[in-house]
């Protein structure tokens, strides 16, 4: 396999797309309120997956995913059936299926950087061979780094080093570092020379994207998620499951046993996390006027490919894929 990554308009022929676990991996829980919940979540999950996969492929890009082995949630109970716990009792064991390829798969160049310990469970797509790795003291989640041809834009906030780190992996690369605290994708999205898309979290991109077009998507805050910011601020509960902000079952079953695999709902709440598939098309989870007719007047065609639990998983579109391979040479852009 090929890796090729310049500029995220160039056209897209190949991509990794995530998976979750089936329904049958929670047939054994035994009350019906988390038992149901789950097991829906699981099928509309993979029925979106489906979609998108369908979708890539219709626009000609090739489309990977990886294989998850048979399981049963219930596995993971000790012998006094409960669920095993990390020698600090910090999270609780159960694997994190890999639904998020974007977190642990940066491509520069043509090559593959394994940033963290997640890509192991995409050794049935990806070679071990074929990728560089980081050093396991030094890992941190892809989407700190946005490549944008010679440029490479490195959120460092919570990574101090993160900027030195990768200018010694890619040299040759221009590093422009940034204090988001957060995924790069979940803040803003360049999806043709000279525009980004943004969320209200950062209002000034001059430093790093010196006189491009910028569209804040306006009157997104956490007013447009009153059942979630109950949720929120009546416990520590990252994820939102619609519908089920009451349901105390659910929730102290998702907090004891699987919090780990969910990441904040913040980084999904808008409609920055799309996925370009080339300067005419882009791949968005839902509908919004304003980002609509800025797109469309710019000569590209949203095209809504739905995550519906993405509040619960904390990925949109852009997270659950990462791309292996877009043509286009290197060039300057900022």
């Amino acid at each position: 396999m090929k890796f090729k990554y310049h500029a995220p308009w160039h056209q897209l022929k190949s991509v990794c797309l995530g998976r979750s676990y089936p329904e049958s991996f929670y047939q054994d829980v035994r009350n019906s309120r988390i038992r149901d919940i789950l097991q829906r979540i699981a099928n509309e999950t993979e029925e979106d997956y489906s979609r998108i996969e369908k979708i890539l492929q219709s626009l000609g890009v090739q489309v990977h995913r990886p294989c998850i082995k048979p399981g049963n949630i219930m596995d993971w109970l000790d012998s006094q059936g409960r669920i095993t716990y990390d020698q600090a009792r910090t999270y609780s064991l159960i694997p994190k299926p890999p639904m998020q390829p974007r977190d642990c798969q940066l491509v520069v160049g043509e090559t593959l950087l394994a940033t963290n310990t997640d890509i192991t469970h995409y050794s049935d797509i990806i070679d071990d061979d074929m990728i560089e790795h980081v050093d396991p003291a030094s890992q941190f989640d892809a989407p700190l780094v946005t490549v944008i041809g010679r440029d490479l834009i490195v959120d460092r906030k919570d990574h101090p080093a993160l900027d030195g780190l990768i200018a010694s992996t890619f040299p040759g690369y221009r590093i422009t570092a940034v204090d988001i605290g957060g995924h790069n994708d979940a803040v803003f999205a360049p999806v043709r020379p000279g525009c980004i898309i943004s969320s209200h979290h950062k209002s000034c991109y001059e430093d790093s994207f010196p006189g491009w077009e910028v569209y804040h998507i306006p009157d997104q805050s956490w007013n447009a998620l009153p059942a979630w910011r109950q949720l929120k601020h009546s416990n520590t509960t990252k994820w939102w499951m619609p519908g089920e902000e009451t349901n105390e079952d659910f929730i102290n079953f998702v907090d004891t046993w699987i919090t780990h695999w969910l990441g904040y709902v913040s980084e999904t709440v808008f409609d920055v996390n799309m996925l370009v598939i080339d300067t005419g098309t882009v791949l968005v989870n839902n509908y919004n006027e304003g980002v609509f007719d800025f797109l469309t007047k710019r000569g590209m065609e949203p095209i809504i490919a739905p995550f519906r639990h993405r509040f619960f998983w904390d990925g949109g579109i852009h997270c659950i894929t990462s791309d292996l391979y877009r043509e286009g040479d290197l060039e300057t852009y900022l």
